[in-house]
């Protein structure tokens, strides 16, 4: 869709008058880059000060002067919040690689690494957290709400 609005934009653009043309370039703004925009900040928001370390069964999270370690046997499970497109041939909208996971502890807390923090966040959390059950939840639109 946007590469058909955008060549449409394209096959008018010296035919139009200025204004006419800031108008035409709004829609394809508020379709694409206002809900990245929007995913980002929320992503920010959630990560700002948070350093997560992950090795082999532990998971560091620290904050300032605050540090918790959590071991394999303290996450009862794993829940990535990811877009019905990511990793497939057509990642469709700009917001498609914007995923999040939840991990959900034994004591009934949990917290939120999102993919700011890598690209591939719940393929490491695999590969190090090998016996706690990881669950995929496709969302179209992954924003973190608590």
């Amino acid at each position: 869709m946007s590469l058909v609005y955008f060549f449409t934009i394209f096959l008018f653009f010296n035919s139009v008058e200025e204004q006419l043309k800031i108008y035409l370039f709004i829609p394809y703004f508020l379709l694409l880059f206002f809900p990245v925009i929007i995913l980002h900040v929320n992503y920010l928001k959630e990560n700002r000060g948070v350093v997560v370390e992950i090795t082999e069964n532990i998971l560091l999270l620290k904050k300032g002067n605050f540090i918790k370690e959590y071991h394999v046997n303290q996450i009862n499970e794993i829940v990535v919040y990811t877009g019905g497109t990511r990793n497939t041939v057509s990642p469709g909208l700009a917001h498609s690689n914007y995923y999040y996971v939840k991990i959900k502890l034994q004591d009934g807390l949990f917290f939120i690494i999102t993919s700011l923090y890598s690209c591939k966040i719940d393929k490491i959390l695999q590969v190090n957290f090998k016996n706690v059950k990881i669950t995929t939840e496709k969302v179209f639109y992954p924003i973190i709400k608590k």
